[in-house]
């Protein structure tokens, strides 16, 4: 395969069927999605959206703590400049 115009468009059909694969098979085509939820599946997100506002209602409890209690006063503290000398 001596002509290079050849070769450039296998590589660029070949880099093309790779990602419509690619994609393809992202899209997972086999999967099937149900219409109606089941008791089981309801039930879980019921115990879900649960636990979620028990702690949404933890996380406000927790924020309203802490801006009661005052900050502590911040501390400035002056360190000695680091200087390193080697001689040979």
């Amino acid at each position: 395969m001596t002509d290079h115009v050849r070769r450039l468009y296998l590589a660029a059909g070949a880099l093309l069927a790779f990602f419509l694969a690619w994609a393809g098979i992202a899209a997972h085509p086999w999967t099937t999605t149900s219409a109606a939820p089941d008791a089981a599946s309801a039930r879980a997100v019921a115990l879900y959206e649960q636990r979620l506002q028990r702690d949404a209602a933890l996380l406000h409890s927790l924020s309203q703590q802490k801006l009661a209690t005052p900050a502590p006063p911040v501390r400035i503290v002056t360190l000695p400049p680091l200087t390193t000398t080697r001689t040979s």
